[in-house]
């Protein structure tokens, strides 16, 4: 993904559009969490334009791809479907600004470049922050029983049920009666 990058005095009115695949290998140093597995490679497409009477750059970013992974919930594997569209300007850096330009980046929006714009940091940095903190295979996935372990999703509880929660307790016996009646 480091390998993405684009010179400034190449990006003439037209634009320059590219399309990179982006191997497992490189995702997995990106992610650096051996839960999320890549198994086919990322597709990337961007395009860059110059902003008109500036020396600003506009880019637009799609990635896609798929991340296997466990669910959250009920521990089962997944696939996490990634269809991630970025947008971002960059404008000319400043000479006090430090060497790594990235770090100078107060938004998603606005970035700064030198020589070059190293698009393919921002992309990993932007991919890792669009990822669930938690992963769910399903919104009704109903998960494990915290007593037996039985995946709810699949099978009834071997356990016979939760115990009661004793602060719980008359509105259990309540609901039993309303239920009886």
């Amino acid at each position: 993904m480091e390998d993405i990058h684009i010179s400034p005095e190449t990006v003439g009115e037209a634009g320059v559009e590219n399309e990179v695949l982006v191997v497992p290998e490189a995702l997995d140093e990106i992610f650096r969490n051996k839960d999320l597995v890549v198994k086919e490679p990322f597709t990337v497409h961007y395009v860059v334009e110059r902003e008109k009477d500036s020396e600003d750059i506009h880019v637009g970013v799609d990635v896609q791809g798929e991340i296997e992974t466990f669910c959250a919930r009920c521990l089962e594997t997944m696939t996490y479907p990634v269809d991630l569209h970025l947008e971002t300007s960059y404008m000319p850096a400043s000479p006090e600004m430090s060497k790594n330009l990235e770090e100078e980046r107060t938004s998603s929006a606005t970035g700064y470049y030198r020589k070059t714009i190293r698009l393919g940091d921002y992309i990993a940095s932007e991919l890792v922050l669009a990822l669930p903190l938690r992963f769910i295979c399903d919104e009704q996935c109903k998960g494990l029983c915290p007593e037996c372990g039985a995946n709810l999703n699949r099978e009834e509880c071997r356990c016979g049920g939760k115990p009661v929660d004793p602060r719980l307790q008359k509105l259990s016996e309540l609901k039993e009666k309303i239920r009886k009646e």
